[in-house]
């Protein structure tokens, strides 16, 4: 490879790294405020998932189907406006229904995102992938560090945490402009322009060998999304309806605060999970194939074992100290982020045909949206009894929510 090449190749995995940190930030820091998008209510915390859930399967399911028709300018383009547009009616909603309306647009934002890179990574060296999903795994824990470090250990409000952020989506533009384009140049041709279609019963067999030939892909990797919804049941069940009902009288910190940092060292763990592929691959590329976790249904248990423990953790109450739980949300975060990276290598390496390959991995993370959207339908009941069963038989009151009792919550910070 030229130096030339060498320079180009680096700076596309660079371009992915970032496009992941983008990706998901905010998705993130929509997750991690989601008890001070609902302070001063009783309103459950699967509701913010819920707004967080259907634009994200809606998106997933649908766009997998037309979107390598439309070209990756406009597929940024259309990001840029759904985050930007979803930011400010987050900020500037005054009551919790348009908060909610404004977190529903931005994850719109997101989930468009997420299918338009991880599918781009087709066209780029396989490391583009790993580059991808480590991004997403820094995203995974620089958002909550932001929106912890600025909430809890400053005194800006929750929602001015979130205003500085409205600019951040120019920056896809700056990055797109910045990535090589060559590889995408070769298909450019077919997509968004003008294009002279055959007419009559050709054509027909050729949709209709398109859409035979969708249907075979998405029944090959069907397994995948499975273990993939069930990894996310698992962990946004387990992160939103469970331990937000986990609080410690003997903690250093107040029962708001917990919810944070329950989220904070998840997210560590989950940025390591989606990472370590990477930094072995840069380290010693030999070792990947024996790091590698092909057998996905293993990490698929492993996380829903988390959810049993949490769950008879906030029942029985034996768990003696905040420490312990803040410890097992990292080991959950680790193996969510190592089963999103695992399942989308095992993909790429099974379906081989780029433009294949390309609508498999936007179907795969079908699995992961499903996965939040039964959580958020199941979380709407759990929590509440959950805390019902904290309040009147164990008799905690402020230890059975991690929230804000005030409105004023979201407005400012309640530390100052």
């Amino acid at each position: 490879m030229s130096q030339a090449e060498n320079t180009e190749n680096e700076r596309n995995i660079v371009c992915f790294f970032l496009f992941g940190i983008l990706s998901l930030i905010y998705d993130e820091i929509c997750l991690i405020a989601a008890e001070d998008i609902l302070a001063g209510s009783k309103i459950a915390t699967t509701t913010v998932i819920l707004s967080i859930a259907i634009p994200v399967l809606s998106v997933k399911v649908i766009a997998p189907w037309f979107f390598q028709r439309v070209s990756y300018m406009k597929k940024i383009a259309l990001v840029v406006v759904f985050l930007i547009g979803g930011l400010g009616t987050l900020v500037y909603s005054p009551h919790i229904p348009g908060r909610l309306a404004g977190v529903g647009v931005v994850e719109s934002g997101v989930a468009t995102s997420e299918i338009t890179f991880l599918s781009l990574t087709a066209f780029y060296e396989h490391i583009t992938v790993s580059a991808f999903v480590a991004g997403v795994g820094v995203a995974s824990f620089v958002g909550p560090l932001y929106y912890t470090s600025l909430t809890t250990w400053t005194c800006l409000s929750p929602r001015t945490t979130i205003m500085v952020t409205i600019p951040w989506p120019l920056l896809f533009l700056l990055l797109y402009a910045l990535l090589d384009k060559g590889p995408i140049r070769k298909k450019e041709p077919s997509i968004g322009n003008d294009v002279i279609l055959p007419k009559g019963d050709n054509l027909e067999d050729k949709q209709g060998s398109f859409v035979r030939d969708r249907l075979l892909v998405a029944k090959e990797i069907f397994p995948y999304i499975l273990f993939l919804l069930i990894t996310y049941f698992s962990e946004y069940i387990s992160n939103h309806a469970i331990i937000t009902t986990i609080a410690f009288p003997n903690a250093p910190f107040k029962p708001r605060d917990h919810y944070p940092y329950y989220i904070l060292s998840y997210h560590i763990g989950k940025f390591m999970g989606r990472s370590h592929l990477l930094l072995v691959s840069a380290v010693c590329p030999k070792l990947v194939q024996h790091v590698r976790i092909r057998r996905t249904w293993i990490l698929a248990l492993i996380e829903f074992l988390h959810g049993v423990f949490f769950f008879l953790a906030s029942w029985f109450r034996f768990v003696p100290r905040v420490e312990i739980i803040i410890a097992l949300c990292a080991t959950e975060g680790f193996t969510a982020g190592s089963m999103y990276l695992n399942s989308a290598h095992t993909v790429s390496d099974m379906i081989t045909d780029p433009e294949r390959r390309e609508f498999a991995l936007c179907l795969l993370t079908v699995g992961n949206a499903c996965g939040k959207l039964s959580a958020g339908l199941l979380g709407l009941f759990q929590e509440p009894f959950l805390m019902k069963h904290c309040m009147e038989d164990l008799k905690l009151g402020q230890y059975c929510l991690t929230r804000h009792a005030h409105k004023a919550g979201w407005n400012k910070n309640l530390h100052c």
